[in-house]
């Protein structure tokens, strides 16, 4: 069996493991099991990626029961059990869980981050300023639209934000902790929180920095490495560079995920203390096991068998990694099932969508499931929305769940969200923050969904409903392209098509800021949402997203126009192809015909008569989890 490397659990966390989840108002550190609990019933989960939500916890989109005996482990803090409170929305956790019949149950939650140490080099994004990048301990950082930030960073230059530019303190760059996805650069940063300031220093014991990465060389003498560029030095002798897990200090180190702690010295350069792996998992029973991941491809490898894919921190074998070979730098989560070697059978890949819809509006109306704003747009919190108070400087405003968000806003409240539509039409809310903000204008940005006027004098174009007015607008400069130059209003009108992704932005005063109706003061084309890797929205409809995959295995939880397969939620709709074959086992008979589109189907069948539990299947579904084609095997 090859190696396969993960980035946070470690292989006696998961020989550890055991159990299921709840929840209690106070955590409490409980001290490592002297023995392995009972097995979880049901198939192994093994589930690396961000955490989205609350109400038990939501990874990958998907929701973990978190019971009375589930293990949550946050670095730096303790283990608890049955408390899920010490987590936090945007940190990157690795999940050992149990899975009967698409019910998933965690037996244990593991946190650490990725990087911990100075910010240096920072670097704003001209565009967009609260975007950009900086430097930890010689590694990239970089923050897109995703990245949260801690209340604990500070609003430090009182603009109202808290974003990459609070990073620096009147020139003193704060120390902060990273979780994040790796990258060829370094880490995406998925969360950002404050760290102990005094730290790093030399011969102090436990105080020590911390960087994640795969080292690229080692100097012949073994005398220091290097990860993403940045050397560290090897300190040789008593009290000198700890090695753990068999590691040595040459040329057998490269290529290898490792966690180094690290000690700054007077001159500036920097000292492993201790390095280890993270982490070998040789020793795992993979057989049937399924196995999930959210990160960005930097590599794959069709030239061995199997063949292997390098996903953020975790370097797989996969036994055909031909679909995912165009998609280097692409942000995807990734789904499979161990075969008896070892091997990762992929069952899904699905390419994360472009954020393309993004509201700024005051909060008009909050009913019990939803937060209605002025422009009369409806926002939906899920579990698979990061949901985030910035008001409320408390423990809790960034671990709610949505019931308990909508409890905190109130009208006048001011609201940032950010959403994709699906291929059905449907707008899936993935960020909502209510921000501590005075500012009583609106902006919505989105997909043009008509286009009234047949002039440039008296044009209108609706965005998510809203009707946008530009007829007060008379700076030529406030007609804007995708890098924020004016255009003129004849050449916006001239380039202005269904489909394009526009903000629209109001008077200051939020006068034009009206039920359905938005008077805007500036108008801009956008190029994209400031999301690294993901995929933007195109084909012939703007609710097309792009990322066809083909899934095989038994279908489950049929109902009229959705199934579950491998642990997703499918929906069928009037279009989708289904075999003849399948059609000619419900019918009973021969089928006098080629496939047929569901919504063309003989004899009054349903989507119950067309898939019985027992039979496996093929379905071809688009990025949104919409069933192109289905067939049997």
């Amino acid at each position: 069996m090859k190696t396969v490397y993960l980035g946070i659990l470690t292989l006696a966390s998961l020989a550890a493991c055991g159990g299921g989840g709840g929840s209690s108002s106070t955590p409490q550190p409980v001290a490592a099991a002297p023995s392995s609990p009972a097995a979880p019933v049901g198939r192994e989960v093994i589930n690396t990626g961000i955490i989205t939500g609350f109400s038990s916890v939501f990874v990958n989109n998907v929701k973990y029961e978190v019971e009375s005996d589930t293990e949550v482990v946050v670095e730096g803090k303790g283990s608890f059990l049955g408390d899920d409170s010490q987590l936090k929305v945007g940190q990157k956790v690795t999940i050992l869980a149990s899975d009967v019949d698409g019910q998933r149950t965690a037996t244990r939650i593991e946190y650490d981050d990725d990087l911990k140490g100075p910010v240096s080099d920072l670097n704003p994004d001209s565009l967009e300023s609260g975007l950009g990048t900086f430097t930890v301990l010689q590694q990239t950082v970089v923050v897109d639209g995703n990245t949260l930030f801690d209340n604990d960073i500070g609003d430090n230059n009182v603009d109202g934000d808290i974003d990459i530019r609070d990073l620096d303190v009147n020139g003193n760059a704060l120390v902060v902790e990273v979780s994040g996805l790796a990258i060829s650069e370094g880490f995406l940063a998925t969360r950002i929180e404050r760290a102990d300031e005094i730290a790093g220093q030399a011969g102090v014991v436990d105080d020590e920095y911390e960087v994640k990465g795969f080292i690229d060389s080692v100097a012949d003498d073994g005398s220091d490495f290097s990860i993403n560029g940045g050397v560290f030095i090897v300190s040789a002798g008593a009290g000198g560079t700890v090695f753990e897990d068999g590691l040595v200090a040459d040329q057998t180190l490269v290529g290898l995920f490792v966690e180094v702690k690290v000690d700054q010295l007077g001159d500036g350069s920097w000292v492993a203390v201790r390095v280890k792996l993270e982490n070998d998992y040789d020793d795992l029973d993979y057989n049937e096991s399924i196995f999930e991941i959210e990160g960005v491809i930097s590599a794959v490898d069709l030239s061995v068998t199997p063949n292997t894919v390098t996903i953020g921190s975790v370097t797989l074998e996969v036994d055909d990694a031909s679909s995912l070979a165009a998609l280097e730098g692409t942000l995807i989560e990734l789904k499979g099932t161990y075969d008896s070697f070892g091997v990762l059978i992929i069952t899904q890949t699905r390419i994360e969508a472009e954020n393309n819809v993004r509201v700024y509006d005051r909060v008009a109306r909050v009913d019990a499931s939803e937060i209605t704003t002025r422009l009369g747009i409806v926002v939906t919190p899920t579990g698979n929305s990061r949901v985030k108070d910035d008001v409320s400087d408390d423990d809790q405003s960034d671990h709610l769940t949505p019931e308990q968000f909508l409890q905190r806003v109130q009208p006048g409240d001011y609201l940032e969200a950010r959403a994709y539509i699906d291929n059905s039409g449907s707008t899936l809310w993935t960020r909502i923050e209510r921000e501590e903000e005075d500012d009583m204008d609106c902006r919505v940005r989105g997909p043009v969904e008509s286009i009234e006027g047949d002039t440039a004098q008296d044009f209108t174009f609706v965005l998510q409903g809203v009707t946008v007015d530009v007829s007060q607008i008379f700076a030529q400069s406030d007609f804007q392209d995708v890098s924020g130059q004016g255009l003129g209003r004849q050449a916006f009108f001239d380039r202005l098509s269904v489909g394009d992704v526009v903000q629209a932005t109001s008077d200051d005063d939020g006068l034009g800021c009206e039920l359905a109706r938005l008077t805007a003061r500036e108008v801009e084309f956008e190029a994209d949402d400031g999301l690294v890797g993901t995929a933007p929205i195109q084909g012939d409809s703007p609710n097309q997203a792009v990322g066809r995959v083909e899934l095989i295995g038994l279908p489950s939880m049929v109902t009229v126009n959705t199934f579950e397969l491998n642990g997703r939620t499918i929906t069928v709709v009037g279009s989708t192809e289904i075999d003849d074959s399948i059609v000619e086992a419900a019918l009973g008979r021969e089928f006098d015909g080629d496939d047929v589109p569901f919504d063309q189907l003989p004899g009054g069948l349903t989507l119950i008569d067309l898939l019985p539990e027992n039979v496996q299947i093929e379905v071809t579904v688009s990025g949104d989890d919409v069933a192109i084609k289905i067939e049997d095997l």
